[in-house]
């Protein structure tokens, strides 16, 4: 007879989960036996995404030894099963009807995982058969009933023996059901109940029978990192399996998703931008395994389930075979499992939603891999905003196939986060070629000024924390100062100075752009698989288009005591190197004191350019151009006298140019240049205002020269 140690080797081969029991179902005659006893274990521990409403628990064994041999053609005794999550948060594994029928299952010794020895056709080597909740509460009893039969088999040394099996009718051989679906809720939204589970003893030293509870989601939203999630088993009747703990740890709550805008370029409304690259949008796991594809690589053929429209996914579309339909009980699929948003998929228990046009829903299959969101905040009028279609870095050959270079696609945008099962996986392909290479389209803006990019995760790797970036361009035409827009902004509806832009990271799809509230549990058929939260606000700025300004200080100007400042300022964007031609007025703000009144001022009103105001004067009530000119045309001086614009004033004046190479220039003399004259070149200031491009380097008040 095959032992544990035989059995975990097999199961390795096999790629299996390492801690599956023995499969072995018990002997005709064992001779005396120890009692029946249990224990309940997490088959892994796996970590889960502080983000995730539906993230996958690790797969429960509950593993039994021992016990009473039963007569051949007896009933089973059976025992119902339910399995709480310790914290009171509710199971959000799917559901399949509006009964509580869900996706959560428990598979008997380990069917279908055929390894090669214990009894044919049995065990481990039975083909996989359901027993509904239905079933297995129907009046007058479970018509899942099973019972003791015979089949032959050979032991661990070769010798021919007789196994205790589970049979669906007295002296019969066909093997009994042994996929049992799990119903949410009949004990509270934190539990799921398997009934009328029937417990063959496995009777002898070396057999064991497995119980392996699978496909359990549960919400971690918020919960800090490095807490576990506990399982909690109540049995009825308790002696059916007398469990040692009842108590099991089946996840652990890693660190969360890292996102980050990363600015690339800054950009001149002077100067026209053709789909120039503008900002990185970084998404980095907080644990090797949080991006995860929607099946493990090669997954899921459609005719496997015969049904297309639901399980086609990118891998399908690289041929690559034989495909791996994903209903191995615990399999690690070369080591991809965990990568998976996809549990154990079994057509045995499927659901149509017939109000969506008759999808099809079956146990343990996503409806997505994992999806990142970037929604753009206060896109502005005139700049025509640009995503990469696809993660930057090397592309993995064949895309959704086993390689572990970290990958993810443009699959919707405006829409389409949050369609439970909707469209096949489709990427979005692209427009053009970006700056950077990378392809990319644009973002059609709403009426709010706001547009949505989604990605979908197509490979990634099981043993190392992931980097996917995502690259942002524009696209705008240079323009001028106008006097209906004296900032000459292609961005419309924005002060000087206001935030231009912002760009918010998530997962996908969020309650923000889902159709699911934040705290929607269970939710049959239409509910989405995955779905996330935004547990903490991951922003950026996706562009800087700064004004085309400069800003000059005149340290001293004076228009007191017999004394008067000329104030100049050339525009000098006419030039024989290239410069874009600029068109513009200059603001005044002084800083000092006038003399004549009750109290000295301490700042004097700012002096409009004249482009800004009605009825300007220019050098008296307004700063421009030469004469009467309301701005600063390219290649010519704005000149005025203090005593006009600041009368009785001593202090220092500050004028923000509306054009990018201004120079100022003053001169002090007493009335009349009959005795006293002195002059200075003005300073140019960089102010550091956001979303305004001054010469030098950043700052407050930085002096260029």
């Amino acid at each position: 007879m095959a032992d544990f140690r035989r059995l975990f080797t097999v199961l390795a081969v096999l790629a299996v989960m390492a801690c599956a029991a023995s499969a072995q179902v018990g002997v005709a005659n064992g001779g005396a036996n120890s009692a029946l006893t249990c224990t309940a274990t997490g088959a892994v521990i796996p970590e889960l995404r502080p983000e995730g409403y539906t993230d996958l628990s690790g797969d429960i064994l509950i593993t039994c030894t021992g016990g009473p041999d039963l007569q051949q053609g007896a009933t089973i005794p059976t025992a119902n099963i339910v399995l709480y999550t310790t914290n009171g948060a509710a199971i959000t594994s799917r559901l399949l009807a509006s009964t509580g029928a869900s996706e959560a299952l428990l598979i008997i010794d380990e069917a279908g995982s055929n390894i090669t020895s214990g009894v044919p056709g049995f065990g481990p080597q039975a083909p996989q058969t359901g027993c509904s909740t239905a079933q297995q509460q129907a009046l007058g009893g479970s018509t899942c009933t099973a019972y003791v039969g015979m089949a032959p088999g050979v032991n661990s040394v070769g010798v021919p023996v007789n196994y205790a099996v589970a049979v669906t009718a007295p002296g019969g051989s066909t093997p009994a059901q042994n996929v049992y679906q799990g119903k949410l809720g009949d004990f509270g939204a934190n539990s799921v109940t398997f009934y009328n589970v029937p417990v063959l003893p496995p009777a002898t030293s070396g057999v064991s029978r497995v119980f392996r509870v699978t496909n359990v989601r549960v919400p971690t939203v918020g919960v800090p990192s490095g807490s576990t999630v506990v399982g909690f088993f109540s049995i009825s009747p308790s002696q059916a399996i007398p469990l040692s703990n009842a108590s099991v740890t089946f996840g652990v709550v890693g660190p969360a998703t890292s996102m980050a805008v990363k600015p690339q370029s800054a950009f001149q409304q002077c100067v026209t931008a053709s789909r120039a690259l503008s900002a990185n949008l970084i998404f980095t796991e907080g644990f090797a395994t949080a991006f995860k594809t929607r099946v493990v690589p090669g997954g899921i053929s459609n005719g496997a389930f015969g049904n297309a429209a639901n399980i086609t996914y990118a891998a399908e579309a690289q041929n690559l075979a034989p495909p791996i339909n994903q209903n191995i009980p615990g399999g690690l699929y070369g080591g991809f499992a965990s990568n998976s948003e996809s549990g154990f998929i079994s057509p045995l228990f499927t659901s149509s939603n017939t109000g969506s046009g008759a999808v099809n829903y079956t146990a343990g299959l996503a409806d997505y891999g994992t999806r990142l969101k970037a929604v753009f905040y206060n896109i502005p009028a005139g700049i025509t905003l640009y995503v990469s279609t696809t993660s930057g870095g090397t592309v993995p050959s064949p895309v959704g196939g086993t390689s572990v270079l970290p990958y993810a696609v443009l699959v919707a945008t405006n829409s389409g986060e949050a369609t439970p099962d909707g469209a096949s996986f489709s990427p979005i392909a692209s427009t053009a070629l970006g700056g950077d290479g990378l392809g990319s389209i644009a973002l059609s803006a709403n009426s709010a000024g706001a547009a949505v990019a989604v990605w979908e995760v197509t490979n990634s790797n099981p043993s190392a924390q992931d980097v996917l970036t995502f690259s942002v361009y524009i696209s705008y035409s240079a323009t001028s100062a106008t006097t209906a827009n004296p900032y000459g902004l292609p961005i419309t509806d924005l002060p000087l100075g206001a935030l231009v832009n912002d760009v918010q990271l998530s997962f996908a799809p969020e309650p923000g752009g889902g159709t699911f509230s934040a705290a929607q549990g269970p939710t049959a058929l239409a509910t989405i698989v995955p779905r996330f939260a935004v547990i903490k606000t991951q922003e950026g700025r996706w562009t800087t288009v700064g004004l085309c300004q400069t800003t000059l200080l005149y340290p001293f100007v004076t228009a007191q005591s017999g004394f008067d400042t000329g104030i100049a300022v050339a525009n000098t964007s006419w030039d024989p190197f290239g410069t874009v031609h600029q068109t513009g007025s200059c603001q005044l703000y002084g800083y000092g004191v006038t003399l004549g009144g009750a109290t000295p001022v301490a700042t004097q009103p700012v002096i409009p350019g004249c482009d800004g105001i009605a009825n300007p004067v220019p050098g008296t009530n307004c700063f421009g151009g030469a004469g009467t000119s309301n701005v600063i045309p390219s290649g010519q001086v704005g000149s005025a006298m203090a005593s006009s614009l600041f009368p009785g004033f001593t202090g220092y004046v500050i004028a923000v140019c509306n054009f990018q190479f201004a120079h100022g220039y003053a001169a002090v003399t007493d009335l009349g240049l009959r005795n006293l004259w002195s002059s200075y070149l003005a300073l140019e200031l960089n102010d550091g205002t956001v979303g305004t491009i001054r010469k030098g380097g950043q700052g407050v008040e930085n002096l260029v020269h």
